[in-house]
């Protein structure tokens, strides 16, 4: 008879062996604990650096903006004076806006003729109204109060005195688009002083009362 060959089987020290060369394969490949939260350890440093080294940079920006309010806050802005007054004492009263009827330039001739402008006055500003330098503009002068009482118009340098009256004396006036225009007391305001008025485009306005060394000014547009 045939002898029956039968598996053979791994013994326990065989066994053993193996278990023990698995062992050392997952160690080989698995990390160190230790060196795992030692390098962990290291990290944590750096980021905490970066942390204070982002803080310390927000403080210095936002101590930089508070000393820049602050400086800021110390100008004050200059107030614009209500009034003012010159080298020769007169007070000159705020310049308001005045807007009057322009005249139109083929009826500057006819307008001047009866304005009280000298000749050689009309002459020069006819010239200028030709050359489109100039503009004539019709201002009303009444007077407001009823006290009555003399001005005198300064508009560049032409000047007409006129009597105030309750009825509006028309002034023919040279200007550019809009120019200065300066009224002073002709005569004796007395106490209670010169109240005068004008007849703008949007209806009769009443002007600051003057007294004596007072100016009142003007900006006259041409519309």
């Amino acid at each position: 008879m045939g002898v029956k060959t039968f598996p053979r089987f791994a013994t326990l020290s065989e066994l053993a062996l193996s278990c023990l060369g698995m062992s050392d394969c997952s160690m080989t490949h698995s990390p160190d604990p230790a060196y795992k939260a030692q390098t962990e350890k290291e990290e944590k440093p750096s980021h905490f650096r970066l942390l204070m080294v982002a803080l310390a940079t927000c403080a210095l920006v936002a101590g930089a903006g508070f000393h820049y309010a602050g400086s800021n806050n110390g100008n004050t802005a200059t107030p614009v004076a209500d009034a003012s007054t010159d080298q020769s004492g007169s007070t000159t009263q705020p310049r308001p806006g005045v807007q009057f009827s322009l005249i139109a330039p083929e009826k500057a001739a006819a307008a001047l003729a009866a304005s009280g402008y000298s000749e050689k006055e009309q002459a020069d500003i006819l010239a200028g109204v030709k050359r489109r330098d100039l503009r004539l503009v019709a201002m009303p002068i009444f007077d407001a109060t009823g006290t009555g009482g003399t001005v005198t118009v300064i508009c560049g340098t032409t000047q007409r005195t006129v009597l105030l009256q309750s009825k509006p004396t028309v002034l023919i006036l040279p200007i550019t688009v809009s120019g200065n225009v300066d009224i002073i007391p002709a005569s004796d305001p007395g106490i209670v002083g010169i109240g005068s008025g004008v007849v703008t485009m949007f209806g009769p306005q009443v002007l600051p009362v003057m007294h004596q060394g007072d100016t009142l000014g003007l900006t006259v547009i041409a519309q």
